[in-house]
């Protein structure tokens, strides 16, 4: 890990060393509005929630270059609904792969890479179900090294993500950024649902560093696979079970159909057994797309999530959810429509939820 740390930093070094040729300066993004009905008549509670009507936006700024060397970088910079610049990278490209200073951005997960939906995962709507996938750097700051396209057969790529602070949030917008405490500590797992963001207590913030690795290939023409799997190094405490998680999924398309399918898996750092924690996570993901023309887009996702306590005895509630979508494409306008259904929502028996989302999209 330290050559692979010295080899990052070396060749981010070499820009300083290399004159940059003007850039090109882009800003790509879209617009979104929505309009959203949500019920529920599940044993748990009926939800009485009002329809929701709004507007959202995301572009992101990116210029490029090309050295003096051959050596060509790039800068992105994601802007948000709220003008927040919450999102950044500078990558260098060079004939042994790409390296980057990566800024609450480059998640490496693959959980959800297989998905289908033409609209948007049935777990990723208007409703938060809470529904928990896998750990993922995405929200911290990382070194990374991607390997050149073209270097192994059969299309294989790889990827290797390392946070020197894992167990801090990103720092943002600043190259005089200081390092958070590396204590190390993590959020004990709950034994049930605690919130939509973080729904068994424990997040992806924890131990004195964390490292990222992905794999992806194309074996043969329609057919693509792939695997990621994140490790925690210095996790306090975690003596009976340390934090890991990971997934494989495999998508395949011939001619006008496409299908996709995805397993996840998570165990939560435990230091002993207090209670009944959540020991782990597993999910299960299929989905399939069919384009009915150029313009016309239908398709089906299920998504499956089942806890694992550390008894028996204890119930586990598997939610589930799933979604029937189109969307019409115009130029760059899509006219879109999600028919969301949520079973055991926030792992709860019972509440179980509808989804409606007509959405309209603007691409620039």
């Amino acid at each position: 890990m330290k050559n692979l740390m010295k080899m990052l930093l070396v060749s981010l070094t070499a820009v300083s060393f290399s004159v940059a040729n003007a850039g090109d300066l882009s800003i790509t993004g879209d617009a979104k509005a929505s309009y959203s009905i949500t019920s529920s008549d599940g044993a748990s509670g009926k939800i009485e929630q009002g329809k929701g009507l709004g507007v959202s936006n995301e572009f992101t700024l990116s210029a490029s270059g090309e050295l003096d060397n051959g050596m060509t970088w790039s800068y992105a910079q994601d802007i948000d609904g709220a003008t927040a610049q919450d999102d950044g990278k500078l990558t260098l490209t060079t004939d042994f792969g790409t390296v980057g200073v990566f800024i609450s951005e480059g998640g490496l997960d693959t959980d959800n890479t297989a998905s289908q939906s033409v609209v948007s995962r049935p777990s990723d709507t208007s409703y938060n179900e809470g529904m928990f996938d896998t750990f993922d750097l995405s929200g911290h700051n990382t070194l990374q090294y991607h390997t050149p396209a073209d270097l192994l057969p059969f299309g294989i790529t790889a990827k290797i993500a390392y946070a020197p602070a894992a167990s801090s949030a990103a720092s943002l917008n600043s190259y005089k950024a200081t390092g958070s405490a590396n204590v190390g500590t993590f959020t004990a797992s709950t034994a049930a649902f605690s919130s939509t963001t973080a729904p068994f207590g424990q997040t992806s913030i924890m131990g004195k560093t964390a490292t990222h690795y992905q794999v992806k290939a194309a074996p043969i023409d329609g057919l693509t696979v792939g695997a990621d799997y994140v490790d925690y190094d210095g996790v306090v405490n975690s003596t009976t079970q340390s934090p890991e998680s990971g997934s494989y999924y495999a998508t395949y398309a011939a001619g006008p159909f496409s299908v996709g399918y995805s397993k996840n898996f998570t165990a939560f750092a435990i230091n002993a057994y207090d209670g009944d924690l959540t020991e782990s996570v597993e999910g299960t993901k299929y989905s399939v797309a069919f384009n009915v023309n150029d313009n016309l887009s239908i398709s089906y996702e299920n998504e499956e999530s089942n806890p694992d306590n550390q008894t028996a005895t204890t119930a586990n509630y598997t939610l589930e959810a799933t979604g029937i979508q189109a969307a019409y494409t115009m130029g760059g306008m899509t006219l879109a429509i999600a028919q969301n259904d949520f079973t055991n929502a926030q792992y709860t028996d019972g509440l179980n939820v509808k989804d409606t989302v007509f959405s309209v999209a603007m691409a620039f």
